[in-house]
């Protein structure tokens, strides 16, 4: 996640002194602190979702990136090298599975 508990933090005060301010002159001081405590909850709270959702679009952006930055030639590279790493038993199990996949294919 972006941020600490920091953030959330000082979002909760920034919430609960406003809404203390505003409503401590129309209410007693103890309704006035109740309201303010639960909008900093809620505040608090509120800011993990929003440094969630920011997170998520942010690694997003780096996956679409990391992608996009590798070539054909890097793909196939990659492809070769575990291809050249496997067995023979398990070179003919991949074989033998693409050669099923195809059928199947050619069937639907």
């Amino acid at each position: 996640m972006v941020g600490t508990w920091i953030f959330n933090l000082l979002l909760g005060l920034f919430g609960f002194f406003i809404v203390f301010f505003l409503s401590f002159t129309g209410n007693t001081i103890l309704t006035a602190f109740i309201r303010s405590l639960i909008t900093f909850i809620s505040f608090f709270l509120i800011g993990y979702i929003f440094r969630w959702m920011f997170a998520y679009i942010v690694d997003q952006e780096e996956m679409k990136k990391i992608v996009n930055s590798q070539s054909p030639v890097q793909k196939d590279n990659e492809i070769e090298q575990f291809l050249n790493s496997l067995s023979d038993e398990e070179t003919q199990k991949v074989a033998q599975y693409i050669r099923s996949m195809l059928n199947d294919h050619r069937k639907a």
